[in-house]
């Protein structure tokens, strides 16, 4: 069937269609929507990539802070971890001086330093519990818990082991008398501590004077303090006798002999090493170093102020969360063993990349939607333009069909009566009816003609309408005066509900249209009606002048559709036709300013009284002049 492979072409285009933008649409979705996460994982791992990499950059900055710590601390002399102590550059004689340390670390990373016997006995420089008035009293409180937390958490650990028996510890009998000692060797420094430019074992060789005013730094204090130091006066020199030469050999003078120098005294000091010890705030960083001297060994170290590297990591972080953490230590953040550096995105930071991963995601799914549904809406409209080809081929070939059959009839008719007038034949008192029914089918193929041409200019846009007031109850009378002859022929009746005046705005030609194609469709589909009265009424509504005609066939199938153009209202099986009248007349109406419609049936106000059939009622508006 014609109409049933033109719907399979249809189906099948839209199948082709659809199977390929889904396989397009499909396949930029499946690779976009990859891609998509891989954007989104690589945003959202920005911040922690990134808080990785400040994490061992930071690590790296830190280490070198503690690094130069270690390495100024290395330089620092053992006596200096003591309150008091004799400095042998400032003087050669009997005399001591508050240390370094003595007010409190002057390094903003340490909390302060500390010093360990073999008794497990704290010192720390800022405290001097046989002369308090050289404490720190400013910071007196904080020195004291600094001591008294050392002593407790972590003293006896590190308390290094007791001195031999057999060492002698350094005596000073005040009053103390500086002797100038000889010169030390080459290699050895008698006075002062080698310098130090690493963290590395060092050797110490000081005279026994200036070990013995640090070994006792109090006491000499004591003895300045409380007793004026006396005045010593050196022991007068003997010059040595003087022995005549031999006189065999002659000429031979002696050498003088040099005193035996003082041996100096050794300390031995091992490197300073990290150790991680329990403190107030929780683990704590320490730096320990052993010295061993002539009197006994002692540990000296400095403890690590954690807050001091919180503030120093705060100024560093770029907005990060920098943290400090013992336990296993990645390589990259580590400090000192023991030690690392935790370092995660800020959480504003986190916010905005999950944000960020989101709108990626949000924006090609837009995208994706927006292109799909353009994508769609134009196969939607190339199977509609499919469609609407093939619903031409379609209308063009009933068209071709109905147009035949419509011409056929009244040519048929002019063929018959022609060929009768040319031969002579029928009856020659029925000229007068020959001619008469040849004019009725010539007028009704110049309303076929008609309909078509006036369709061809309404799809140009040149139907041309001139509109102009006038009595529309004279129109129709002459309009239905010209229909009578062929409507009796054809066993129909036009029943006329005219008023003798009427008037309205309209065009002539129009009018003429319109009211025949109603006519001539209420004639044609009511054929086979009981009652074949045709109905043409005029009146008044309001401000707009009604035009009726009804009959009493079988209706109208499809309502819908009614006004399209090529379609009709009845069912395949009823009168052929071009189905153009209506949607020629309807235009028609609307450009002389009115409309036309189809109206329910009232069959109770018919003229004919008729409540048995149906029919259709077609309503034709003007506007009043």
């Amino acid at each position: 069937m014609p109409g049933a492979s033109r719907a399979s072409r249809v189906a099948i285009a839209a199948a082709i269609l659809a199977v390929l933008l889904a396989a397009l649409l499909g396949a930029w979705f499946v690779t976009g929507w990859g891609d998509v996460r891989a954007r989104q994982a690589a945003t959202e791992t920005a911040p922690i990539a990134a808080a990785s990499a400040r994490a061992g950059e930071l690590a790296r900055q830190l280490r070198g802070e503690l690094d130069q710590l270690v390495a100024r601390e290395a330089q620092r002399p053992y006596f200096h971890y003591q309150n008091l102590f004799h400095d042998p550059r400032a003087s050669a004689g009997w005399s001591v001086t508050p240390s370094p340390l003595a007010s409190g670390s002057y390094d903003p990373l340490v909390l302060g330093y500390f010093q360990i016997d073999a008794d497990a006995r704290v010192t720390t420089p800022a405290l001097n519990d046989e002369f308090p008035q050289l404490s720190d009293v400013t910071h007196l409180v904080e020195q004291r818990a600094f001591r008294d937390q050392v002593a407790r958490l972590f003293a006896h650990e590190l308390a290094p082991e007791r001195t031999p028996a057999n060492v002698q510890v350094a005596k000073l009998d005040p009053p103390v008398v500086h002797r100038p000692h000889p010169a030390a060797p080459p290699h050895v420094a008698a006075n002062t501590a080698p310098a130090v430019t690493a963290n590395t074992a060092q050797t110490v060789q000081l005279d026994p004077g200036t070990y013995a005013q640090n070994s006792n730094a109090n006491a000499v204090y004591g003895a300045r303090v409380v007793t004026p130091a006396p005045t010593v006066t050196p022991p007068p020199v003997t010059p040595p006798p003087v022995t005549p030469p031999p006189v065999t050999p002659p000429r031979v003078v002696p050498r003088p002999v040099a005193p035996s120098p003082v041996a100096p005294v050794t300390i031995d000091i091992s490197p300073l090493e990290w150790k991680t010890l329990p403190f107030s705030t929780g683990p704590a960083l320490v730096a320990v170093r052993h010295v061993a001297t002539p009197d006994g060994a002692f540990t000296q170290g400095f403890v690590v102020d954690r807050a001091a590297l919180t503030q120093w990591l705060a100024a560093h972080d770029d907005e990060l969360v920098a943290e400090l953490r013992t336990g296993g230590a990645s390589a990259n953040a580590e400090l000192v063993p023991g030690w690392e550096l935790i370092v995660r995105p800020n959480p504003r930071t986190v916010a905005a990349a999950a944000s960020d991963a989101a709108e990626i995601a949000t924006s090609f799914l837009v995208r994706f939607f927006a292109i799909g549904a353009v994508a769609l809406v134009a196969a939607l409209l190339l199977v509609w333009l499919v469609a609407r080809s093939e619903r031409y081929a379609r209308e063009r070939s009933q068209f071709a069909a109905a147009a035949a059959h419509e011409l056929r009839t009244p040519l048929a008719g002019l063929q018959l009566y022609g060929d009768m007038l040319a031969d002579g034949l029928g009856d020659p008192g029925k000229l007068r009816d020959y001619a008469r029914r040849m004019s009725e089918e010539a007028s009704r193929l110049g309303r076929v003609v008609s309909n078509v041409l006036g369709f061809s200019q309404l799809e140009r846009g040149n139907l041309s309408i001139d509109a102009k007031p006038g009595d529309v109850a004279a129109a129709l009378r002459e309009l239905a005066e010209h229909a009578q002859p062929a409507l009796d022929r054809a066993g129909a009746a036009l029943a006329l509900d005219i008023p003798e005046q009427l008037e309205a705005r309209f065009d002539r030609d129009a009018l003429a249209r319109i009211v025949g194609n109603l006519v001539d469709n209420a004639e044609k589909y009511s054929r086979d009606a009981g009652d074949r009265t045709i109905e043409l009424t005029a009146r008044t509504a309001g401000d707009r002048v009604e035009i009726l005609v009804r009959d009493h066939g079988t209706g109208v199938a499809d309502p819908a559709r009614l006004f399209q153009a090529f379609a009709r209202g009845v069912t395949p099986d009823g009168p052929a036709g071009l189905g153009l009248g209506l949607a020629l007349s309807r235009s028609l109406a609307r450009a002389m300013g009115g409309e036309l419609e189809l109206r329910t049936v009232d069959n109770s106000a018919s003229r004919s009284g008729n409540v048995d059939g149906g029919g259709a009622l077609f309503v034709l508006r003007l506007a009043r002049d």
